[in-house]
Parts: C-alpha cells; sequence; structure tokens
C-alpha cells in the first residue's frame, strides 16, 4: 500500500500517520525475519547432529558435545519462537491503543479533524478512513506473521522441545485468531478514542479494555466447543491433546476429581478415590483435531465485537457530531 494508491480521507490519513504505520509494517517484518531465524537456527542443529553421526540420546562419548550443542540451539530455537508468541499476544492492545490515541483522540483533542469536516469530507467517511488504512495493513500483517508462525512453529523446536498448540500465547499465534483479535483491538481503540478523546488516557484504556476483552476469550476458549471426555483404565491420550479435567466416575456417573484426594490424601490418592466409590476414570480433553473448529468460533466471536464497537463507534461520533 502507498499513498499513491489511496485516494480522499485515505490519503489524508495515510500522509498523516505514514511514519507509524510503516514503523508497523517494519516490526512485522523483524516478527517474520525472527520466526525465519528460529527455523533456520532449528534446522542447522538437526543437520549439525546429523553431519556428526549422532542421536540427541546417544551413549557414545564422542557424541556428548555434540548432542549439547544440538539441545542448547534447540532451546533458543525454541525460545525465538516463545519471544514472537509474546508480541503476537500484545499485539492487539498495541492496536487499540494505536488507533485510540494517535489516530483518533489526538485529533479530536486538537480539533484538526474539523479542517477535514470543511473539505466536503463526512464525519463518517472521515472515521471510514481511520479505521480502514490500519485494517487493510493489519489484514495484511498479521495474516503473514500468522503464517510465518505456523511455518517456523512446525519444525524443529516444536518436536524435540514442544510448545503444544493450547497454551495460551501459542493459540493466539498462528490460524485464522490472531486476526480475528487485531480487528477487534482496531474496533475497541475506535470506539475508546471517540468516547475518552485525550491522547494518552485514550491509548491507555484502549489497551486495558482490549486486554481485557482478550482475557475474556481466553478463559473462555476451553468451552467454545464440545469437549470430548475419554473413560476407561490408566488413560494415557496420545498426541497433543488439551486435558481439561480428570478424575473417576462413581457407578451412578458422578465425578470425582484427583485434586479433592491429592489434597486430603496425597499418599494414597487411589485409595481414596476408591474409598468414594470411583471405578473408571475420565478425562475431559480437546483433541488436535478441535483447534480449527474453536479459532473459528473464537473468530467469529473476535469479528462481532468488532462490529458492534465499530457500530458503536459511528453513533457515537453521529450523536456528538450530527
Amino acid at each position: 500500500m502507498t499513498a499513491l494508491a489511496l485516494k480522499g480521507p485515505y490519503w489524508v490519513t495515510f500522509r498523516q500517520h505514514r511514519r507509524a504505520l510503516w514503523w508497523s509494517l517494519a516490526l512485522a517484518a523483524v516478527g517474520i525475519a525472527l520466526l525465519i531465524t528460529s527455523r533456520a537456527w532449528s534446522d542447522s542443529a538437526v543437520e549439525a547432529l546429523r553431519a556428526a553421526g549422532c542421536t540427541v540420546n546417544s551413549t557414545d562419548p564422542s557424541c556428548f558435545q555434540s548432542a549439547r550443542n544440538y539441545t542448547d540451539d534447540q532451546w533458543i530455537a525454541r525460545d525465538l519462537v516463545r519471544y514472537a508468541s509474546l508480541g503476537m499476544l500484545v499485539l492487539p492492545g498495541l492496536l487499540g491503543a494505536f488507533v485510540a490515541g494517535p489516530m483518533l483522540a489526538r485529533e479530536l483533542e486538537t480539533g484538526t479533524y474539523k479542517l477535514a469536516w470543511t473539505q466536503s469530507i463526512s464525519p463518517a467517511r472521515w472515521l471510514a478512513a481511520k479505521v480502514a488504512v490500519p485494517a487493510a495493513l493489519v489484514l495484511v500483517g498479521v495474516t503473514l506473521l500468522s503464517l510465518a508462525f505456523a511455518w517456523s512453529w512446525s519444525s524443529g523446536p516444536a518436536n524435540d522441545y514442544p510448545t503444544y498448540w493450547y497454551e495460551p500465547m501459542m493459540f493466539v499465534s498462528f490460524g485464522i485468531v490472531p486476526v480475528g483479535h487485531a480487528l477487534l483491538g482496531l474496533a475497541l481503540g475506535t470506539v475508546v478514542g471517540l468516547l475518552v478523546r485525550r491522547t494518552v488516557v485514550a491509548m491507555a484504556a484502549a489497551a486495558l479494555v482490549t486486554g481485557i476483552a482478550v482475557a475474556v476469550l481466553a478463559w473462555l476458549r476451553d468451552g467454545l466447543w464440545p469437549i470430548q471426555t475419554l473413560t476407561g483404565h490408566e488413560l494415557q491420550p496420545k498426541g497433543e491433546v488439551w486435558q481439561l479435567d480428570r478424575g473417576m466416575l462413581t457407578a451412578s456417573g458422578e465425578r470425582l476429581s484427583w485434586n479433592d484426594c491429592f489434597a486430603t490424601r496425597p499418599d494414597k490418592a487411589a485409595q481414596c478415590m476408591a474409598d468414594r466409590g470411583g471405578v473408571v476414570e475420565f478425562i475431559d480433553t480437546h483433541p488436535a483435531s478441535h483447534f480449527w473448529p474453536i479459532q473459528l468460533v473464537e473468530t467469529g466471536i473476535c469479528l462481532a465485537l468488532a462490529a458492534l464497537a465499530l457500530y458503536a463507534a459511528f453513533r457515537v461520533l453521529r450523536a456528538r457530531h450530527a
């Protein structure tokens, strides 16, 4: 996207905030470079170990240093992925703060918006431009980051020193949820900026509101799709299974939690469960096959909330500047 490809208020919005927008793209490029580095670091560690004719579990003394180097390199690659996931986690709050403060509240606070409205640009069209320009960049930048993250995460460190798809930071780093969270942050930042109209306060409020929204979604996440319950004896789920609860069922179907027995009789938890009537084990899980259904539901919630926030923003604008 360049200023030459835009017209009217969209061109003005890009010109006004071009430095911040270009810096945002630069940061996205840094994130992608970090993920590429992680993948390359992991692949080079694998090649170095293979070239030495060793395995990570080799008992040959001559392989000790090679295996140690491999382990160190894979941990570095894993840490790079985690740093990137932390950035993806806080991204919606940063986007909301940017839109709420510099893009909206500052203009409302200083009164510069009045100039735009005297140039045959309606308030609604002015606000649409303020939202559309960063939204277009978010759709491109966050999508690329999500794809890069999935590509990097699915290699070496994800296999040898795993980070699992259901971990809070990982779940919001790839798939379609990152885009949904980012657009929600933009929409919440828009309505907060119009309501607060003070740059610094609007930035803080938008970051807080977006953070709360993302935290609530994370809290509700395990209930967004039907849970799969496994029953049997000595259950050991295979694969990347998200375990939510574990215990035993009585003959009548009542659920007994292991936590209760571990708290009261930690040395005889199994006997405690038997005394309470437990006859068969159960585990509540989300298997890896639930990743995309949960992603789709959470993204749908984000888009619905974003639409409501934008509707509220235009209503506020109309009420105050009809």
